[in-house]
């Protein structure tokens, strides 16, 4: 892989401009990141090129707001391996919603986990989440999420000292704020003329029916506000990590962790239940031990804008559980039960390859559905995650199981359309990031109002070349 023209990232010490001694900010940013057409390329680089003046927080208690999608908590990982290098004796506890709980099922770094509490119905219950919180009696709270709510549940739970991002509206609510660099006025202007692009599309679209003889409808108006629109492009990973950077003096040690991409490296538990759930559901499916595994997500919680098309998952699948093929291998595939028509439809396409192979035999390849597993009850997200960690490949959309992939060492090959991969790099040699360029992207909107040409132009063949040179 060719290296990337100079990757940065920078975090600068300013006072704060609120009048409070114990308050502290600093800024946060990213520049020049360089990609190569179909593939996202790095290099290793320092992380921080100047971080002056930042305090280390005294604490023997640390409560941690955890991320609300999986993808991110999995991308906190880093940081929770950094945290608990910074407070070796600390009681660390994560908060969490119930989703990102396999993320910390078996992780080392936190010596308990609180989900939120909920009301009857299953809606968040945030006094009493509250009350948790406090009942933790924390010297210290670090808010992951950018939410208002949850620098509200720090403060509601009497937390002295309380780290976050001046996100939301909350920097009142703060004693310790990094600030995240927007956007230039060139990247703005960019982004605008990707809005013009779609626009401009979907008015030749309604001329082109208005002429056909067909109704013309009104494409109506985009979104005015965009995902993470106004903010420089940040690695996530790199997003949290400036919290634990903030609580490290300037050091020679600083400086040696991050100068190279280790400290990045995500990483993930497993509990011995997962492991047997997971084994007892290949069992149930005559899957022996030793054979290859490849995974497919076709989904992505995000919207329907990131989603490959299934006929085209379907023939990924079929190359690689052909039996006469190069890789022989069981395909299983995955998804949320939102998701199941995603996965119908997957198999649906495939009348070369039914759910058993014609082949006979112990180790004849398959193409079959999680969700059919167990009587159709389908596999817990910890079985997934062990599952994955036994796997040889994954292939799937910009979705949370891809970063379970990456954190077990499992050669993925991502497929991005409307989003940035900026956002969600994962710093991995052994996955390949697919994205083709095109005038109105990315333009970060979850349902597109055109012709999702951005994932349409992504061919089955270049998907295969890619987990050619991984495999």
């Amino acid at each position: 892989m060719q290296p990337s023209r100079g990757c940065g990232a920078f975090l600068e010490a300013k006072p704060s401009n609120i009048g409070c001694p114990s308050r502290q900010s600093i800024w946060i940013g990213w520049n020049d990141f360089g990609t190569e057409h179909g593939t996202c390329t790095h290099r290793p680089f320092p992380l921080i090129t100047t971080l002056m003046d930042t305090p280390t927080i005294p604490a023997t208690r640390i409560a941690v707001i955890m991320p609300n999608w999986l993808g991110d908590a999995v991308m906190a990982t880093p940081f929770l391996r950094a945290l608990r290098g910074l407070y070796p004796h600390a009681d660390i506890m994560a908060m969490h919603n119930r989703l990102v709980s396999p993320v910390l099922a078996g992780l080392p770094f936190v010596n308990s986990a609180q989900p939120y509490a909920v009301e009857a119905g299953g809606k968040p219950d945030i006094a009493a989440s509250a009350r948790l919180l406090a009942a933790h009696k924390a010297d210290l709270a670090i808010l992951l999420p950018n939410s208002f709510r949850s620098a509200w549940l720090a403060w509601r739970a009497g937390i002295p000292r309380r780290l976050g991002y001046a996100r939301e509206y909350r920097r009142a609510l703060l004693t310790d704020v990094l600030y995240p660099q927007r956007r230039t006025p060139q990247e703005r202007a960019a982004h605008a003329a990707r809005m013009a692009e779609i626009r401009r599309i979907r008015a030749e679209g309604n001329r082109s029916s208005q002429e056909g003889g067909a109704a013309a409808t009104e494409p109506g108006p985009l979104p005015r506000r965009v995902l993470r629109r106004d903010f420089q492009p940040l690695p996530t990973i790199d997003y949290y990590l400036a919290l634990a950077h903030y609580l490290e003096r300037e050091s020679a040690e600083l400086k040696a962790i991050t100068e190279h991409d280790d400290v990045r490296r995500m990483e993930l538990g497993l509990t011995t239940a997962e492991i047997d759930e997971a084994q007892n559901s290949l069992t149930a499916q005559g899957i022996p031990a030793d054979a290859p595994l490849a995974l497919l997500f076709p989904g992505a919680n995000f919207g329907a804008s990131k989603c490959w098309m299934p006929e085209r998952f379907a023939q990924v699948a079929r190359d690689l559980a052909r039996p006469g093929g190069p890789w022989r291998m069981t395909v299983l595939i995955g998804g949320s039960p939102a998701e199941k028509p995603l996965v119908d439809a997957i198999l649906a396409a495939l009348p070369q390859v039914a759910s058993v192979s014609p082949v006979s035999g112990p180790s004849a390849p398959r193409v079959m559905a999680l969700g059919n597993f167990n009587n159709s009850a389908g596999v817990s997200l910890g079985a997934v995650k062990a599952l994955v960690a036994r796997s040889r490949l994954m292939v799937c959309n910009d979705t949370g199981p891809r970063h379970f992939a990456v954190a077990f060492n499992i050669p993925v090959v991502t497929l991005f359309g409307p989003t940035d991969p900026r956002w969600a790099e994962t710093f991995f040699q052994q996955e390949r990031q697919i994205q083709i360029p095109v005038p109105c992207g990315p333009c970060q909107l979850k349902t597109c109002p055109i012709d999702h040409r951005c994932m349409q132009r992504i061919e089955p063949e270049r998907v295969l070349e890619k987990i050619a040179e991984i495999l």
